[in-house]
């Protein structure tokens, strides 16, 4: 009987080596939020003692995460108000302010950096002459027949309280004995706010050879409250060469005398180059005036 012989073979065990990526363990940190302010402004840039403006601000994230910016704005160096709002990354944030000051004066308006500027002015109410003439009438006018003279107003600050209409104007020619005409305050679309008829003997009788030049006639007016620009409007009611003349004007460019047509609502411009005689100057718009004023009061700076 033949022996076993046990055999004993050794397997070696090759250990592999486990590599540890220390650096892919790592993930990459995000850029904190970080804030810029990108504009300052005030709007509007002047007001009235006690009146408000509005402060607006535009800041940036410039960073990879949202974050709260605190915004304390200044003025003159004072603090005078705070405010946090969440900004998400890579976006502006339109920040306000309302701020108002009892004093007048200039105050430099501040967010870090940025700064404006805000003028607060004092104000009084005080009486204004609207005139669109020099004073000096270079000869006068009649409108015709179912005609009148049309002048438009751009009051310094509004409402504007109307008072007074001053016309430079006179009664001249003959056959007009007995006449009316019309004065009116309109707004853009011809309605009036005042209308009134008045005897044409409430202005002077001139001569007409030689010339003497129109005096100022005044019309007072009920306190007229107007919220926007308006018209007079001197509708004579006369023919070509009797009755009232206006005064005219040509120191300055014309941007507000037109000739016009009716009694209001219902009227309508007049050109005035195929109204008065080509051959005169007067026949160019751009070099009439009608010598008509408008007095009234409004809120303005204190001078």
């Amino acid at each position: 009987m033949l022996g076993h012989t046990k055999v004993s073979i050794a397997i070696p065990v090759i250990l592999l080596p486990v590599l540890i990526c220390l650096a892919c363990s790592q993930q990459p940190q995000a850029q904190p939020a970080s804030f810029q302010v990108v504009s300052l402004g005030v709007m509007p840039a002047q007001v009235q003692v006690d009146e408000e403006a509005t402060v607006v601000a535009q800041v940036t994230n410039t960073g990879k995460m949202a974050g709260n910016y605190t915004a304390e704005l200044s003025m003159n160096g004072e603090k005078v108000d705070t405010k946090t709002t969440t900004i998400q990354p890579e976006k502006i944030a339109r920040i306000t302010f309302t701020i108002s000051r009892d004093k007048p004066g200039t105050y430099e308006i501040q967010l870090e950096s940025a700064s404006t500027t805000l003028t607060v002015t004092a104000m009084e109410e005080r009486d204004v002459e609207l005139k669109y003439d020099s004073g000096v009438s270079q000869t006068s006018l009649w409108a015709g027949n179912n005609n009148g003279f049309l002048i438009s107003f751009s009051p310094p600050a509004k409402p504007f309280i109307l008072k007074k209409v001053s016309i430079c104007g006179a009664i001249y020619g003959v056959s007009w004995e007995g006449k009316i005409f019309e004065l009116s305050v309109l707004d853009q679309f011809y309605t009036p706010y005042y209308k009134q008829l008045y005897a044409i003997a409430r202005f002077p009788v001139r001569g007409a050879f030689p010339y003497q030049e129109p005096p100022w006639v005044d019309f007072e007016i009920p306190p007229t409250h107007l919220e926007n620009d308006f018209l007079v409007y001197l509708f004579t009611g006369t023919g070509m060469h009797k009755g009232i003349q206006v005064g005219v004007d040509n120191s300055f460019v014309n941007e507000h005398s037109d000739l016009a047509s009716g009694r209001p609502p219902n009227m309508s411009l007049i050109d005035i180059d195929t109204f008065y005689n080509s051959s005169f100057w007067y026949s160019d718009r751009s070099k009439v005036n009608w010598m008509i004023r408008a007095t009234g009061s409004a809120r303005l700076p204190v001078q």
